[in-house]
Protein backbone atom coordinates (compact mmCIF):
# COMPACT_ATOMS: atom_id res chain seq x y z
CA UNK A 1 0.00 0.00 0.00
CA UNK A 2 2.47 2.26 0.89
CA UNK A 3 4.62 1.65 -2.53
CA UNK A 4 2.13 2.43 -4.36
CA UNK A 5 1.01 5.40 -2.78
CA UNK A 6 4.44 6.85 -2.74
CA UNK A 7 4.95 5.55 -6.62
CA UNK A 8 1.77 7.44 -7.58
CA UNK A 9 2.64 10.37 -5.71
CA UNK A 10 6.21 10.42 -7.14
CA UNK A 11 4.94 10.10 -11.24
CA UNK A 12 2.18 12.71 -10.02
CA UNK A 13 5.07 15.47 -8.46
CA UNK A 14 6.96 14.72 -12.47
CA UNK A 15 4.15 14.94 -14.39
CA UNK A 16 2.42 17.98 -12.68
CA UNK A 17 6.23 19.92 -12.75
CA UNK A 18 6.35 19.18 -16.43
CA UNK A 19 3.19 20.39 -17.48
CA UNK A 20 4.17 23.91 -15.00
CA UNK A 21 7.72 24.76 -17.11
CA UNK A 22 4.98 24.77 -19.74
CA UNK A 23 2.54 27.18 -18.38
CA UNK A 24 2.99 30.87 -19.08
CA UNK A 25 0.69 31.87 -15.80
CA UNK A 26 2.94 30.78 -13.66
CA UNK A 27 5.56 33.53 -14.40
CA UNK A 28 7.02 34.87 -10.91
CA UNK A 29 5.66 37.73 -9.34
CA UNK A 30 8.10 39.94 -6.95
CA UNK A 31 6.31 39.73 -3.98
CA UNK A 32 7.65 42.58 -0.91
CA UNK A 33 9.28 42.23 2.54
CA UNK A 34 6.18 43.52 4.09
CA UNK A 35 3.56 41.62 1.86
CA UNK A 36 5.87 38.13 2.79
CA UNK A 37 5.73 38.87 6.47
CA UNK A 38 2.03 39.90 6.50
CA UNK A 39 1.05 36.76 4.45
CA UNK A 40 3.24 34.22 6.90
CA UNK A 41 1.49 36.23 9.88
CA UNK A 42 -1.54 35.13 8.17
CA UNK A 43 -0.68 31.60 7.56
CA UNK A 44 0.40 31.57 11.62
CA UNK A 45 -2.45 33.44 12.55
CA UNK A 46 -4.83 30.66 11.52
CA UNK A 47 -2.86 27.70 12.51
CA UNK A 48 -2.95 29.16 16.15
CA UNK A 49 -6.27 29.54 15.70
CA UNK A 50 -6.90 26.33 14.18
CA UNK A 51 -4.96 24.25 16.76
CA UNK A 52 -6.61 25.93 19.85
CA UNK A 53 -10.31 25.12 18.55
CA UNK A 54 -9.37 21.35 16.79
CA UNK A 55 -6.87 20.04 19.40
CA UNK A 56 -8.49 22.14 22.90
CA UNK A 57 -9.01 18.82 24.71
CA UNK A 58 -5.33 17.84 24.29
CA UNK A 59 -4.41 21.02 24.95
CA UNK A 60 -6.42 20.70 28.58
CA UNK A 61 -5.17 17.55 29.01
CA UNK A 62 -1.62 17.48 28.01
CA UNK A 63 -0.84 20.81 27.25
CA UNK A 64 1.68 23.20 29.53
CA UNK A 65 4.21 25.72 28.95
CA UNK A 66 6.36 23.30 29.85
CA UNK A 67 6.30 21.26 26.74
CA UNK A 68 6.18 24.34 24.77
CA UNK A 69 9.71 25.47 25.84
CA UNK A 70 11.41 21.99 25.92
CA UNK A 71 9.39 20.00 23.49
CA UNK A 72 11.34 21.94 20.51
CA UNK A 73 14.95 20.97 21.37
CA UNK A 74 13.68 16.82 21.06
CA UNK A 75 11.96 16.06 18.25
CA UNK A 76 11.30 12.59 16.95
CA UNK A 77 9.71 10.02 14.56
CA UNK A 78 6.37 9.61 15.07
CA UNK A 79 4.38 6.78 15.60
CA UNK A 80 1.10 7.91 13.42
CA UNK A 81 0.37 5.26 10.36
CA UNK A 82 2.23 6.61 7.31
CA UNK A 83 -1.52 7.04 5.59
CA UNK A 84 -2.41 9.37 8.50
CA UNK A 85 0.50 11.10 8.06
CA UNK A 86 0.03 11.04 4.46
CA UNK A 87 -3.46 12.72 4.75
CA UNK A 88 -3.34 14.76 7.18
CA UNK A 89 -0.13 16.87 6.16
CA UNK A 90 -1.31 16.30 2.90
CA UNK A 91 -3.93 18.49 2.88
CA UNK A 92 -2.25 20.84 5.50
CA UNK A 93 0.30 21.49 2.82
CA UNK A 94 -2.12 21.46 0.18
CA UNK A 95 -3.93 24.72 1.78
CA UNK A 96 -0.26 26.52 2.65
CA UNK A 97 0.84 25.93 -0.95
CA UNK A 98 -2.73 27.44 -2.68
CA UNK A 99 -2.34 30.44 -0.18
CA UNK A 100 0.91 31.39 -1.39
CA UNK A 101 0.30 30.79 -4.52
CA UNK A 102 -2.92 32.97 -4.54
CA UNK A 103 -0.16 36.00 -3.03
CA UNK A 104 1.67 35.77 -6.61
CA UNK A 105 4.56 33.61 -5.29
CA UNK A 106 6.41 31.41 -8.01
CA UNK A 107 5.74 27.49 -7.44
CA UNK A 108 9.17 27.22 -5.91
CA UNK A 109 9.00 29.79 -3.71
CA UNK A 110 5.40 28.89 -2.34
CA UNK A 111 6.76 25.75 -1.70
CA UNK A 112 9.34 27.22 0.60
CA UNK A 113 7.16 29.38 2.43
CA UNK A 114 4.91 25.97 2.92
CA UNK A 115 8.08 24.73 4.24
CA UNK A 116 8.78 27.81 6.24
CA UNK A 117 4.99 27.43 7.64
CA UNK A 118 4.84 23.85 8.76
CA UNK A 119 8.40 24.06 10.66
CA UNK A 120 6.51 26.76 12.47
CA UNK A 121 4.00 24.89 13.23
CA UNK A 122 5.96 22.29 14.53
CA UNK A 123 8.21 23.96 16.29
CA UNK A 124 6.29 26.95 17.63
CA UNK A 125 2.59 25.43 18.24
CA UNK A 126 2.06 22.58 18.46
CA UNK A 127 4.87 21.67 21.09
CA UNK A 128 2.56 23.06 23.24
CA UNK A 129 1.21 18.97 23.35
CA UNK A 130 3.88 16.85 21.79
CA UNK A 131 7.34 16.92 19.86
CA UNK A 132 7.98 17.89 16.96
CA UNK A 133 8.07 15.31 14.68
CA UNK A 134 10.52 14.65 11.46
CA UNK A 135 7.95 13.08 9.15
CA UNK A 136 5.55 15.90 9.12
CA UNK A 137 8.55 18.65 8.37
CA UNK A 138 9.41 17.46 5.06
CA UNK A 139 5.86 15.81 4.35
CA UNK A 140 3.20 18.44 5.07
CA UNK A 141 5.24 20.73 2.46
CA UNK A 142 6.70 18.29 -0.12
CA UNK A 143 3.17 15.81 -0.18
CA UNK A 144 0.87 19.01 0.28
CA UNK A 145 3.20 21.25 -3.14
CA UNK A 146 2.37 17.60 -5.30
CA UNK A 147 -1.29 18.37 -4.29
CA UNK A 148 -1.51 21.99 -4.75
CA UNK A 149 0.25 21.86 -7.83
CA UNK A 150 -2.45 19.39 -9.74
CA UNK A 151 -5.58 21.17 -7.71
CA UNK A 152 -4.45 24.75 -8.80
CA UNK A 153 -4.10 23.75 -12.20
CA UNK A 154 -7.71 22.06 -11.74
CA UNK A 155 -9.07 25.06 -10.20
CA UNK A 156 -7.59 27.21 -13.14
CA UNK A 157 -9.10 24.97 -15.73
CA UNK A 158 -12.40 25.12 -13.97
CA UNK A 159 -12.37 28.92 -14.27
CA UNK A 160 -11.35 29.19 -17.92
CA UNK A 161 -14.55 26.92 -18.91
CA UNK A 162 -16.03 30.25 -18.12
CA UNK A 163 -19.66 28.78 -16.40
CA UNK A 164 -21.15 28.91 -12.97
CA UNK A 165 -20.43 25.81 -12.01
CA UNK A 166 -16.77 26.00 -13.01
CA UNK A 167 -16.19 29.10 -11.24
CA UNK A 168 -17.90 27.05 -8.36
CA UNK A 169 -15.85 24.45 -8.29
CA UNK A 170 -12.75 25.91 -9.13
CA UNK A 171 -13.57 28.57 -5.84
CA UNK A 172 -14.12 25.38 -3.79
CA UNK A 173 -11.05 23.78 -4.51
CA UNK A 174 -8.90 26.71 -4.33
CA UNK A 175 -10.76 29.18 -2.35
CA UNK A 176 -8.20 31.75 -1.70
CA UNK A 177 -8.43 32.76 -5.33
CA UNK A 178 -11.27 35.00 -3.65
CA UNK A 179 -8.97 36.98 -1.22
CA UNK A 180 -8.04 40.45 -2.34
CA UNK A 181 -4.58 41.29 -2.44
CA UNK A 182 -2.42 41.54 0.45
CA UNK A 183 -1.58 44.84 0.16
CA UNK A 184 -5.25 45.86 1.14
CA UNK A 185 -4.82 43.84 4.59
CA UNK A 186 -5.75 45.96 7.71
CA UNK A 187 -4.81 45.58 11.17
CA UNK A 188 -4.44 46.15 14.77
CA UNK A 189 -3.11 45.52 18.56
CA UNK A 190 -5.07 46.38 21.27
CA UNK A 191 -3.77 46.02 24.85
CA UNK A 192 -6.47 46.24 27.40
CA UNK A 193 -5.37 45.19 30.81
CA UNK A 194 -3.32 41.50 30.60
CA UNK A 195 -4.90 40.45 27.53
CA UNK A 196 -3.65 41.72 23.93
CA UNK A 197 -6.05 41.49 20.87
CA UNK A 198 -4.94 41.00 17.45
CA UNK A 199 -7.07 42.31 14.73
CA UNK A 200 -6.25 41.27 11.10
CA UNK A 201 -8.90 41.34 7.66
CA UNK A 202 -8.86 42.89 4.52
CA UNK A 203 -10.50 45.95 3.35
CA UNK A 204 -13.21 44.94 0.42
CA UNK A 205 -14.00 47.89 -2.21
Amino acid sequence: MRKAISLYILVFCFSALAHAQNDSSNLPVNVTSKEKLANFTIVYAAQWTYYLIVHKKEIDKYGSFENWINYPRNPHYDRDSFEYNLYRHTLAGQYYYLFYRSRNYSEQNAFIWSAISSFAFEFTIETATERPSYQDLYQTPVFGTVLGVGVEKLSNYLHKTDTWPGHLLGYILNPFTLLPPTNDLIGSVEIHSNQVAVRIGWEFE
